[in-house]
């Protein structure tokens, strides 16, 4: 192995950090081919359940390109195995609201953070193999991103009440985690090494998850009528300290 090769641990957790993600692909797509119909019994614009549905089939590709990157890591992926995704909407909003919610948190919130932690990675990348993988999903996160905006403008302009606004807190908790915010963890030895690879230390995430927050997702929020207050709140909690 030359100087310049990932070392033995840094490519394990490489694996396991690509083995994670073909998971989550696999639970993004089983969430996409059922919001599909959703969207249709809805009467959206056949565009959006357009979108949905090859949302569903970029992330079964998506899947694929996680496994091949584990094996490209010395990995087994394994077998797909069928997921059943979880509802996301808390109870209490049905129907066409619904629908609206869990878009919200699936495009607006989870895909447009992916897609700027992406970004990220694609410009550290340094294995050639893992940088082609990471910008085809970047791509089309981008698309994935736009069919939450795109819907959220569509209720927006036939009068749907905000139904999401005061679950922003636990929408953001379900999707970044409960602990994802916690005391930042010490760099690991190997941290620039692993961003080469695909995977950023926790305060990298934190930083540009929190920028995204403030300056893309809470903005677009507001633009269409959802009212942020209590998920600026939520992220305001977690300031840095000064200095």
């Amino acid at each position: 192995m030359s100087s310049s090769e990932p070392s033995h641990a840094t490519r394990a957790l490489a694996r396991s950090s690509w083995g994670y993600r073909l998971r989550s692909e696999l639970e993004a797509s089983a969430r996409f081919r059922a919001l599909a119909p959703l969207l249709r019994a809805q009467a959206t614009s056949p565009l959006v359940a357009d979108m949905a549905e090859e949302s569903a089939s970029d992330e079964l590709r998506h899947a694929r390109l996680c496994r091949e990157l584990v094996a490209h890591f010395g990995g087994e992926s394994g077998s797909e195995l069928p997921v059943s995704p979880s509802r996301l909407a808390p109870p209490g909003i049905e129907g066409r609201e619904g629908v609206l919610y869990e878009v919200v948190a699936l495009c607006c919130v989870t895909e447009t953070l992916s897609t700027a932690l992406l970004a990220e990675l694609v410009a550290r990348a340094q294995d050639q193999v893992c940088r082609g993988a990471m910008h085809e999903i970047l791509c089309d996160e981008v698309k994935h991103s736009r069919l939450g905006w795109a819907l959220l403008a569509e209720e927006h302009a036939r009068g749907v009440r905000d139904c999401v606004g005061r679950h922003l807190p636990q929408m953001l908790r379900d999707t970044l985690g409960r602990d994802f915010f916690d005391s930042p963890m010490q760099l690991e030895p190997r941290a620039n090494e692993l961003a080469g690879l695909g995977f950023l230390e926790r305060p990298e995430r934190q930083r540009i998850v929190r920028e995204t927050l403030d300056h893309v997702i809470f903005p677009g929020l507001d633009r269409f009528g959802v009212d942020t207050v209590l998920g600026r709140r939520w992220l305001a909690g977690f300031d840095p300290e000064p200095g």
